[in-house]
């Protein structure tokens, strides 16, 4: 082949949006498998493994630059084997690769592009390579010059190289056999870490020398420290950090929804993709927020959040798309950035407020041009003398307005591929928010999505990554087992039908099975899986949690409701041992399994109640512990006529002998105080262990 190619090549027969986006390039890229890795045995030359996703600003533009070049794919074309791989399809290699780029010292993002050996190790890479020298880099062209003579003259060499990196790669994830726990003051030393970064003027947290991330896991770990500690200033930074997120242009002001990340410490100006797992994430904080504070700002953008994903990334079939581009028509952000003059006309006869409001201005605050946001230090309503109710009301008549006007655009593409990690997230944030709010809607919008993921991405058993256009592929990490897992039990505690809890203990022996190292936690990969040059350990909670710190939490929650109590207990705290350096000296990069270790530490309370019928009384104890913050609890409700039924499924109502009309069992931590049988004796005790209930 040469840079002449005009037909489709090779990714011409994927699923991936983004494979399928280079499938018309020059280049003749291969997909990662058997066909590529042989023939590049059998010619024997260097590999280039381009790694990206559908959404990826900088890929976009490596490939407009790059990858469109007729004379740049003829060198690859000829003195390379070019593979293209979708980041979010294949997260372990992916992580190989990007773990080999940062032994080199190098900065890691995406485009990742590594050159290897024939037979997979790393020779060099980088990320995005400009076509000409600039910004300090050299050109692609340089770079595959380099790498061809490179291998053509020091082949022996650059193979002993690569195998010392694998070597190093490997060793870095081995760990003593330690017997120690995390200490106790992992939690403190946490929360003044996240006190040391904060940005008391902007919010936030300063850990990044210009762009800011939702810190959506930090502030639920936030949270919880506050619920055990009453430390007022971590609920500070956690309310002040969201608003400030809602309220900056990070934050779709007219259509809903949060985009990646803020490339300021302002909360000004987004990379203006939008991921699942952001807005996911960004919702279980909101929710979680809500039910500590009671605040309904938390509530009212929870919903909004929520509006965004079912009009723009549900698809017909209730699976949920993972992504949107920031790029449309070739720019990025275009299709959310607005004109003075051409927004002026559709705010109504409340204009000069709604551009105040908006921080609108004919000389706009992004090239010329304005991204919505509202100043997070001002209470404009105050200010205005407005009264709050019809000042909410006529922003979102105009916001519905503009976003008609919007829609007319040319829209970012949708990355439509469903995930099952990014669903499961979803799901959980969705099943929690209908239980917090007491909203069967959304908690019925769960299990519709929850039940895609069953009929959609089983096959013969085994759970599998990716869907798209009524085709399944990939097997399933442990983050897919682990999130849906994680799913099915927030599905529970939202319905009590007690095949979510069954469907989440399956997934938890599978993983088992499939993914269980001797160290004491598990593998990214499973045991059937493609055997690449390292079989990984998630080591971070990055974009979404690590699969260990997920794992460790619902290996708690379902020991809690008697499944395997002794074996699970036993396996969650093997994996805060193994994560002991992590838990006690990286916090941020580690929040979810502090959470997760956090809740270890804390009294655990198991609650059943078993009622003749489903009254007014019964309903009252259920509200409460359905809508309020209690992190440490399994609370079952039965009705007596299913009790012995449910009796042989949920193994901790084994032993319990229920008496009508009611029955209330306190259990703590499998220890059970004396059961309660009339009214006036369980609201008493309910009093006693929990004052704020209300009956």
């Amino acid at each position: 082949m040469n840079g002449k190619i005009t037909k489709p090549n090779r990714l011409i027969k994927e699923k991936s949006p983004y494979l399928l986006q280079h499938a018309n390039n020059p280049v003749d890229w291969y997909p990662w498998g058997e066909e590529a890795l042989t023939k590049a045995k059998q010619e024997n030359k260097p590999i280039l493994v381009s790694i990206g996703y559908a959404t990826c600003h900088w890929c976009h533009v490596m490939e407009r630059e790059s990858f469109e070049d007729p004379a740049i794919a003829e060198i690859l074309n000829t003195y390379f084997i070019p593979i293209k791989v979708d980041r979010e399809e294949r997260p372990d290699i992916d992580s190989i690769y990007m773990d080999a780029l940062q032994a080199m010292d190098q900065q890691g993002g995406w485009p990742l592009n590594m050159f290897l050996t024939p037979d997979t190790l790393p020779i060099a890479g980088g990320t995005y390579f400009p076509p000409e020298p600039r910004y300090g880099r050299k050109s692609f062209k340089e770079i595959l010059s380099i790498i061809n003579n490179a291998w053509e003259n020091r082949r022996d060499e650059i193979q002993q190289s690569g195998e010392n990196l694998v070597k190093f790669l490997i060793s870095i994830e081995e760990s003593e056999n330690k017997n120690d726990f995390p200490h106790s003051s992992s939690f403190s030393n946490g929360y003044q870490i996240y006190k040391n970064f904060y940005d008391k003027e902007k919010y936030g947290f300063k850990t990044n020398a210009q762009n800011k991330f939702p810190p959506s896991m930090g502030l639920s770990y936030l949270l919880n420290y506050y619920y055990f500690s009453k430390d007022d200033f971590a609920l500070e930074m956690v309310e002040s950090t969201l608003i400030a997120i809602k309220k900056g242009g990070v934050y779709d002001q007219i259509g809903g929804g949060l985009s990646r990340y803020s490339t300021d410490h302002n909360w000004l100006v987004p990379h203006f993709e939008k991921m699942l797992y952001d807005n996911s994430l960004f919702l279980y904080a909101l929710v979680e927020c809500f039910s500590i504070t009671k605040k309904t700002i938390y509530k009212e953008i929870s919903y909004d959040i929520i509006r965004y994903i079912d009009r723009d990334m549900r698809l017909s079939d209730n699976g949920i798309s993972s992504a949107e581009d920031a790029d449309s028509d070739g720019e990025e952000g275009k299709f959310y950035v607005w004109l003075y003059d051409e927004i002026k006309p559709l705010l109504g006869e409340n204009a000069n407020l709604l551009l105040e409001f908006w921080n609108i201005t004919p000389e706009g605050n992004f090239e010329g041009k304005n991204i919505l946001n509202e100043s997070f230090n001002l209470d404009f309503i105050k200010k205005n003398n407005l009264i709050e109710s019809e000042w909410k009301e006529i922003v979102e008549n105009v916001r519905r307005k503009i976003l008609k006007v919007r829609c007319l655009r040319i829209r970012p593409l949708r990355d439509d591929k469903v995930l099952t990690s990014w669903n499961s997230l979803y799901i959980t944030s969705l099943a929690y928010a209908g239980r917090i709010f007491s909203d069967n809607d959304l908690v019925s919008s769960a299990e519709k999505t929850y039940l895609f993921i069953y009929k959609n991405l089983f096959i013969n058993g085994r759970l599998l990554r990716s869907w798209r256009d009524g085709e399944s592929s990939i097997k399933g990490y442990l983050n897919d087992y682990a999130e849906l897992a994680n799913a099915g039990i927030e599905l529970y505690k939202s319905t009590f039908k007690f095949e979510y809890l069954t469907h989440a203990y399956n997934l938890t022996r599978e993983v088992i099975k499939l993914f269980d190292t001797e160290k004491g936690v598990y593998y990214s990969t499973g045991n059937d899986a493609e055997k690449l040059i390292r079989r990984s350990i998630d080591s971070y909670d990055s974009v979404e949690p690590a699969g260990n710190s997920t794992f460790s939490l619902v290996l708690q929650k379902l020991s809690l409701f008697g499944f395997d109590y002794s074996d699970f207990t036993s396996r969650a705290e093997k994996i805060f041992k193994y994560y002991k350096k992590d838990i006690e000296t990286r916090p941020l990069s580690s929040s979810f399994l502090l959470k997760s270790y956090l809740y270890y530490l804390e009294t655990k309370f198991e609650i059943i109640l078993i009622s003749k019928v489903r009254d007014e009384f019964s309903d009252k104890i259920i509200h409460f512990f359905q809508t309020s913050h209690i992190p440490n609890l399994a609370f079952c409700f039965i009705l007596s006529s299913d009790f012995g039924d449910m009796k042989e499924k949920i193994p901790f109502l084994k032993g319990k002998y229920p008496e009508d009309p009611y029955t209330l069992y306190i259990c703590k931590e499998t220890i059970c105080e004396v059961p309660q049988y009339t009214k006036e004796s369980i609201i008493s005790k309910l009093k006693d262990k929990f004052p704020q209930i209300g009956l």
